[in-house]
């Protein structure tokens, strides 16, 4: 039976296509805008990869219940979307009221350095491959 690709090979195609048939016959600002489409594309790809695997939502949520504790993790919603969205409201709110001022070490800092390397696997994972970035030191 014929089974249609699916939707992250017609991406990949599309993506593919465009950089070899479309990007090289642009100039000035085409070039640029047809760059920012086939970036829009490959980061639709590397979505479309992570919604296959749950493991980056799993990395976060592991990391929210070594600050809040499991229970609260589990508390926090019906399934892993819908609790990584309340947590991650939670922290900010929490580091806007100058709740982690003194101390953003251990967990809280595990929190949001899971939750840009996710986020940077999506959106620029060149940065994560070619630069270590700094963490903060305790004092």
């Amino acid at each position: 039976m014929y089974e249609a690709p699916g939707r992250k090979a017609l991406i990949e195609t599309a993506l593919d296509s465009f950089q070899a048939e479309i990007l090289p016959e642009l100039a000035g600002d085409r070039k640029y805008l047809g760059l920012m489409i086939a970036s829009a594309l490959a980061m639709a790809v590397r979505e479309l990869e992570a919604d296959e695997d749950a493991d980056p939502i799993r990395r976060v949520l592991d990391a929210f219940a070594a600050l809040y504790g499991e229970d609260n993790v589990a508390r926090a919603g019906a399934d892993a979307q819908t609790r990584l969205d309340a947590l991650s409201r939670d922290l900010t709110r929490e580091l806007r009221e100058g709740v982690y001022d003194r101390d953003l070490t251990g967990p809280v800092q595990q929190v949001l350095t899971v939750l840009i390397e996710e986020k940077l696997k999506l959106s620029n994972p060149k940065f994560l491959a070619a630069r270590e970035y700094s963490q903060p030191t305790p004092n």
